[in-house]
């Protein structure tokens, strides 16, 4: 078991507080809890999937996917 110090709470709000604001770049990583459809509603994407053929099934996404985005109009804040 393994124990929980500074650094690794310090590391956990760091990745929690990326989901949010993360910026739409053309290329993301997909984040804990993230979606295709929620990173295409922050990133104005409607294309993620046409534009990611690697990505077989839509609903089959998980943390560190790499995909391409095109960006087309400025991120929302989520707060």
């Amino acid at each position: 078991m393994k124990e929980s110090t500074l650094a690794d709470d310090d590391r956990q709000q760091v990745r929690g507080s990326q989901l949010l604001d993360r910026p739409c770049n053309e290329i993301y990583v997909v984040g804990e809890g993230e979606t295709l459809h929620t990173i295409s509603d922050k990133c104005g994407d409607p294309f993620i999937v046409e534009q990611n053929p690697h990505i077989h099934d839509p609903d089959d996404v998980f943390p560190g996917l790499v995909i391409k985005i095109t960006p087309s109009k400025p991120r929302k804040l989520l707060r």
